[in-house]
């Protein structure tokens, strides 16, 4: 049985989050792709316990109505009480609420739940655009007005003839304009590098290649983005997604790869646009970013920041790299039908 690989991702994580909360050491998803044919395993759960006698395993089959769709089976150590009635039914309703998504009919269920994911990414883009103009027009404001007056305060300091306020105060006022000015330049620079202009009216090789040189402007180092053939067109949310990707990738590279030059892929593929964002620097080894093994670590944040933008449009996200070797991040998302 082949699914998707959001799909897989989510019968995965639920499976996971069901064995860890029930107490399973081992557990297995058996879904029906032909209601005749024998179910197939669809995801799989293994604690990290070492078992050393038979485990005990019950089954909780998964139904709609009538039709058996397929179980979910899970192992407990001896000794341990199993789940009861109650627990039971909410791995069912939880597993079967998963299953739904694998007939096609159902398509017609999930399709709007994607639609709407859709929506969200680009009002909630909207939302960041709005925070960065309040931003803009109410604290970085009333910082400037700070900063004029303390540029005030030191030239009235440098004109008086008090030697004992100037060897005191100069000193202080001068820290506190240095520090005021990197403030406003790391808010300014942050800013800059959330605002897009022009979005909607910009194309897709437009609108990357537009961060493309902004990345360079605000680092220093080198982007290379190549375009291979022409781009399909893409939706509002697909383009986002890209583009948040891209500013995210780029950003890592510049912080831990240790290089000063970036390359870029843009390319049509069987009815989706690849991203391919290349280093040659010191690599690393990517953390699990999905199934039970996903990373929660704080400094993951960006990676799972991209997946699940990538998830969110269905698309696939892949980080290939390894120590000394550089990193390859790969982004596939659907372009418009």
């Amino acid at each position: 049985m082949h699914y998707p690989l959001p799909l897989a991702d989510a019968y995965q994580r639920l499976l996971g989050e069901l064995s860890r909360r029930l107490g399973a050491e081992q557990a297995e998803l058996l879904l029906h792709a032909d209601p005749h044919a024998q179910p197939t395993v669809a995801a799989s759960f293994r604690g990290e316990a070492h078992l050393d006698s038979v485990p005990l395993w019950i089954n909780v089959p998964i139904t709609e109505g009538v039709h058996e769709l397929g179980v979910l089976r899970m192992a407990f150590a001896p000794g341990r009480e199993p789940p009861g009635l109650a627990e039971n039914g909410m791995a069912q309703a939880l597993v079967a609420l998963a299953a739904l998504l694998v007939e096609d009919h159902h398509q017609l269920t999930w399709g709007p739940v994607m639609r709407a994911g859709r929506r969200m990414l680009s009002v909630s883009e909207e939302e960041l655009q709005r925070i960065i103009l309040d931003i803009h027009d109410g604290p970085v404001q009333k910082l400037f007005v700070v900063s004029s007056h303390l540029a005030l305060l030191a030239a009235r300091v440098g004109e008086t003839s008090d030697e004992a306020l100037q060897r005191d105060v100069a000193p202080m006022v001068e820290r506190l304009q240095d520090l005021m000015n990197s403030a406003l330049g790391e808010i300014r620079s942050t800013l800059s590098s959330f605002r897009m202009a022009e979005f909607e009216q910009r194309g897709l090789a437009s609108v990357l290649s537009g961060l493309a040189m902004q990345h360079e402007t605000l680092t220093g180092n080198e982007v290379d983005i190549l375009f291979e053939g022409i781009l399909p067109p893409v939706s509002m949310p697909v383009k986002i997604t890209l583009y948040r990707v891209l500013q995210e990738a780029l950003s890592n590279a510049y912080r831990h790869a240790g290089v000063d030059r970036h390359e870029v892929w843009l390319r049509q593929r069987e009815g989706y646009v690849e991203l391919e964002v290349i280093d040659e620097g010191r690599g690393f080894e990517p953390p699990p970013l999905d199934g039970p093994a996903g990373t929660e670590r704080e400094e993951h944040i960006g990676l799972r920041g991209m997946r699940e933008r990538v998830h969110l449009v269905g698309g696939q996200l892949q980080v290939i790299s390894q120590l000394g070797q550089g990193t390859r991040v790969i982004v596939r998302v659907p372009a418009d039908d």
